[in-house]
């Protein structure tokens, strides 16, 4: 229990989730949460609560520590998935899915696949009334690799992640892994393999359920070494929100496609 300023004793608030394929019901509870609040999920802990007149935010686990102080009135807590650049820094403003099955498409045909990605968490403190919000913390808990796309002199240093191939939603930890619904388009006039996908930060549209975190793309095949990819503005599933869009505001110069250049 924690004492209000004017002497009122408010709840703490302690929430504890762990992931499992076979519960269909508690999905992630991304919030938001009244404070003082602490979260507790797979390794992790967050809490948010008032100490001596100030806010104190704290994480520690397995996804490392951060700690900060916020002097702002009494607010709420909420998670949620954004784009997989963040952490450890940003380095890269691409994603590049390797596929673990080479994907064959014949000419002049349009599909569907469906591949994950890394999911990183932010956390945010906003206040409903005045609708002011600041993100206090974004980590992962995805082992963060790099790989280069094209050449040396010339290549682009992207965010690395292998997926399998999916032809429907599977089930999937919402906190780790995202899904990617991605419609191919072979344009061209011969079959083509496609066993990787590269993604720009740029127009990256995330959604989110508590079962789900996800977002739709698309592919067009032009040639035999070159393809462009983009992202659809529409969720996966009915009733998911629309998650934090960090690059759309940062990167506004950014192209909203990404030409593959270099094969697929």
């Amino acid at each position: 229990m924690t004492k209000k300023d004017d002497g009122a004793v408010e709840a703490f608030k302690r929430i504890n989730w762990q992931y499992s394929s076979e519960d269909k019901k508690d999905g992630f509870p991304w919030g938001p949460h009244r404070l003082p609040v602490e979260v507790n999920f797979q390794g992790v802990s967050l809490t948010l609560q008032k100490h001596e007149g100030e806010l104190i935010y704290h994480r520690e686990g397995v996804a490392g520590s951060n700690e900060k102080i916020i002097l702002a009135e009494q607010g709420n807590l909420l998670l949620s998935p954004v784009e997989p650049f963040h952490t450890p820094s940003a380095l890269s403003t691409h994603l590049l899915v390797e596929l673990e099955q080479p994907v064959v498409i014949e000419p002049r045909r349009t599909k569907s696949i469906i591949v994950t990605f890394p999911v990183e968490l932010a956390v945010v403190y906003f206040r409903r009334k005045t609708g002011g919000e600041r993100i206090l913390d974004i980590f992962t808990l995805n082992r963060t690799k790099y790989t280069l796309y094209g050449s040396i002199k010339s290549g682009l240093i992207c965010k690395y992640w292998k997926s399998a191939v999916y032809p429907s939603i599977p089930p999937v930890n919402p906190i780790e892994q995202g899904l990617i619904k991605i419609e191919l388009q072979n344009q061209g006039a011969r079959w083509a393999e496609v066993q990787k996908v590269l993604l720009g930060a740029q127009g990256m549209k995330i959604y989110y359920s508590p079962r789900l975190v996800g977002l739709q793309a698309m592919m067009k095949i032009g040639s035999e070494v070159t393809a462009e990819t983009s992202f659809i503005d529409k969720p996966m599933q009915a009733g998911m929100k629309k998650a934090l869009e960090l690059f759309s505001a940062r990167f506004l110069s950014l192209p909203g496609r990404t030409v593959m250049e270099e094969g697929y």
